[in-house]
C-alpha cells in the first residue's frame, strides 16, 4: 500500500479562509523534503514548531506562512527522516502572502489543490475490488469507537467511507475536516464512517483518542474492506448511495468541510446539504 497525495483533476478548489482561532503563523526557518512530503520549521516569534504537508512545496527559509493547527501529533517518529518530533502538525496546505502554496511535480510543473470529481483512477485494481457503479458486498465491521456492525446496516441512507491508517500523513491531515463534516451532516443527509487498515488495533485506537474523532470507525486488520473498496492507496474516500452502490472514489486528502467540497458531495449523492442544528 502506498500513500497518495493530492493529484491533478479537472476542477480546482477555491481558496478556503482559515479559522483564525486555529491558525499558526510565522517565518519558515527550515525546510526538508522527504518521501513526497515537505516538512517546515516555523518560527512564530514565541516558539518554533514543525508542520508537514503532502507534496513538494515551493517554500524556502524566510517565507512567511500560516496553517491550520487542527491536527497536532505528539511524539511522532518519521521513518523517512529517521528522527522524532515532540509535536508536528499534519496539514492540508500552507497559506503564504501569495495565497495557497502550490505543489511542484517532479517535472517542475505546478498543481493546485483540486476538487473531488472526477476521482483519480487507481493504477491497478485490488483483489475483489468493487468498481464505481457496482454494489458493495456484505461485510462485518469490527468497531473501534463503536459497536460491531454489518455493512448492510447502513443501507437506506447515503454513506461516506474513509479508509485511513494512523501512520499515513495525508490521512492525518484530512481527519479534522472529516470530523467537522460529520459533526454538521452525519446521520442526517448521510452517514460517515472510517475504516482503519492499521495492523494493530491499539495503534488505530490511539489515533482516534488522540484526535478526538467522534464518528464511527472500524478496524480492517484482515483487509477485507481494503480489497473490496480498492484501497491500494490511502487515504481513500468512497461515496455510496442509499442502496449500497459506489458512486465515486476519491483518492488523496481533501478539506472535506470546505464549501466547494460540501457542494460536490451534495451533487454526487444527489441530496440537499443542510447542516445539523447544535
Amino acid at each position: 500500500m502506498v500513500i497518495n497525495s493530492v493529484s491533478a483533476t479537472q476542477r480546482s478548489i477555491h481558496e478556503v479562509e482559515l479559522n483564525r482561532s486555529q491558525v499558526i503563523s510565522g517565518r519558515v526557518s527550515d525546510v526538508i523534503t522527504s518521501a513526497g512530503f515537505t516538512y517546515t520549521e516555523v518560527d512564530t516569534g514565541k516558539e518554533k514548531v514543525w508542520a508537514t504537508c503532502p507534496g513538494v512545496i515551493s517554500l524556502k527559509a524566510g517565507d512567511m506562512v500560516s496553517f491550520s493547527a487542527d491536527i497536532p501529533v505528539h511524539n511522532f517518529h518519521s521513518k523517512s527522516l529517521g528522527r522524532d518530533f515532540t509535536t508536528i502538525y499534519f496539514i492540508q496546505q500552507y497559506m503564504t502572502d501569495k495565497g495557497i502554496s502550490t505543489i511542484t511535480t517532479p517535472h517542475g510543473e505546478i498543481e493546485k489543490q483540486q476538487m473531488i470529481d472526477p476521482a483519480m483512477p487507481s493504477s491497478t485494481a485490488t483483489r475483489g475490488e468493487v468498481s464505481r457503479g457496482d454494489y458493495l458486498r456484505e461485510a462485518s465491521l469490527k468497531g473501534l469507537n463503536g459497536k460491531q456492525r454489518m455493512l448492510s446496516e447502513f443501507k437506506g441512507k447515503p454513506l461516506i467511507i474513509n479508509v485511513w491508517a494512523s501512520w499515513c500523513g495525508p490521512c492525518r491531515a484530512e481527519m479534522g475536516s472529516l470530523e467537522r463534516l460529520a459533526q454538521k451532516y452525519n446521520g442526517r443527509e448521510f452517514n460517515v464512517i472510517g475504516v482503519s487498515t492499521d495492523d494493530y488495533h491499539n495503534k488505530a485506537m490511539a489515533f482516534i483518542e488522540q484526535t478526538g474523532i467522534t464518528f464511527e470507525n472500524y478496524h480492517d486488520s484482515r483487509l477485507i474492506l481494503e480489497n473490496m473498496l480498492g484501497a491500494n492507496t490511502i487515504p481513500l474516500t468512497v461515496l455510496v448511495d442509499e442502496q449500497g452502490r459506489i458512486l465515486e472514489k476519491v483518492r488523496g486528502a481533501r478539506e472535506w468541510d470546505s464549501p466547494e467540497i460540501v457542494d460536490a458531495i451534495g451533487r454526487v449523492l444527489n441530496i440537499k446539504m443542510t447542516e445539523q442544528d447544535h
